[in-house]
């Protein structure tokens, strides 16, 4: 009896080619600060303790599932960070790169997801995260 191959199956933490967000991480960080919606009370003041780290899965044509707050704040944010990266487009997705062709993985990605009381705030704190790349 022939075994079903389970590498279907297989979620990768990490491999030759990165997943990526298709109009890259400026998009992505811009998308994010337009798209929250909390009431400023719920936002912590605290600079370090203002981000949700949402992890999720990229699928090999590059859907995006399997959603969860690996770090959270409270229960308002974090169900507001899963909201907003559900509704991201669909990634580039990842894998490796043998002989030189590309082999598309399963590939889990976590994302910060910060909150600041305002837009522009958001905006320069993750323009810092790219910059420092």
């Amino acid at each position: 009896m022939a075994q079903k191959s389970t590498s279907d199956s297989l979620i990768y933490t990490t491999t030759d080619v990165w997943p990526t967000y298709p109009q890259g991480y400026q998009a992505l960080y811009s998308f994010i600060c337009s798209t929250i919606n909390v009431p400023a009370s719920e936002i912590p003041t605290e600079k370090n303790k203002n981000t949700v780290y949402v992890r999720f899965v990229v699928e090999k044509d590059g859907s995006i599932n399997n959603f969860e707050v690996m770090r959270g704040i409270n229960k308002i944010c974090d169900t507001e960070a899963l909201r907003v990266a559900k509704l991201m487009s669909d990634w580039n997705p990842g894998g490796t790169n043998k002989y030189n062709k590309f082999k598309p993985l399963r590939m889990y990605m976590m994302i910060p997801i910060k909150f600041f009381q305002n837009f522009s705030n958001c905006e320069s704190s993750y323009n810092q995260i790219i910059t420092k790349k």
